[in-house]
């Protein structure tokens, strides 16, 4: 077992750190991960790296240990021929944390392994490789296997504020962006109707149900009840950047709401 982290959780954000720092003994090399941006806990992978400028997508699978396990997490949507995908493949994992052979494997399978470590006496943490994958990668290509897939994965319209290699992650789904709106609306107006759920794509049912709704009815509308979801609490980055976009989505535009 690995001694350098203790939860998927620490490895990732120690990614992560490293991703904003240039390459280890480099002179005048931009951070790492210059020109990505970082999507958590998106399209079924810990982390979903996308390109700014190109749409390249690399997509992470974090784990204590290489094993088997993480490199069939790896191999997501293979069983389907049309399924999205990205252009690179990889599992992220302590340096310590390398099973013999399971190296050797995942290379075989086109699979990218990244490493996070230490050295000793410097401080902080780096990572191996040193560069990400690139449309001209030269040296570096042999360690990004390319998986040309049919079609990238659509990304969402923003970026999640969560953090990626929870156990029980907490995500931001095309569904929960639109609830969100819908919680926005009713924070506002104090309540909300069936077809401002509607005009959001957003099922009433699951809203409306008078068991198992997440809303309750008053003369004016639905309201907030005992089962309505804290969103607010569980993406508050996200929440704001949705509310400032308000004007653009509102489902009641021109009506003065």
């Amino acid at each position: 077992m690995t001694k350098l982290f203790t939860k998927e959780t620490d490895l990732v954000a120690a990614f992560v750190e490293c991703l904003a720092k240039p390459p280890k003994n480099w002179d005048r090399v931009p951070p790492i991960g210059e020109g990505w941006t970082a999507y958590h806990e998106t399209a079924g992978w810990d982390i979903l790296l996308s390109h700014d400028e190109t749409g390249m997508q690399l997509g992470i699978e974090a784990k204590l240990s290489l094993n088997p396990k993480v490199l069939d997490q790896a191999l997501i949507g293979l069983k389907y021929a049309d399924r999205a995908g990205p252009d690179y493949r990889a599992v992220l994992v302590p340096r310590d944390g390398c099973q013999q052979h399971m190296d050797r494997i995942a290379t075989h399978l086109g699979i990218a392994i990244i490493t996070v470590g230490k050295n000793e006496g410097e401080p902080g943490f780096d990572i191996y490789p040193h560069q990400l994958p690139t449309e001209t990668q030269f040296y570096w290509r042999d360690l990004w296997p390319s998986w040309l897939p049919m079609k990238r994965h659509p990304l969402p319209d923003y970026v999640p504020d969560v953090s990626g290699g929870a156990a029980a992650p907490v995500a931001l789904t095309p569904w929960k962006v639109k609830a969100i709106k819908l919680m926005i609306l009713l924070e506002r107006s104090g309540y909300v109707h069936r077809k401002d759920m509607k005009a959001l794509d957003l099922s009433p049912t699951r809203w409306t149900d008078c068991f198992n709704g997440f809303l309750v009815p008053t003369p004016q509308g639905y309201a907030r009840g005992d089962r309505t979801p804290d969103l607010k609490a569980q993406h508050p980055r996200n929440w704001a950047e949705i509310e400032a976009d308000f004007d653009e989505w509102n489902p009641r535009k021109g009506e003065g709401a």
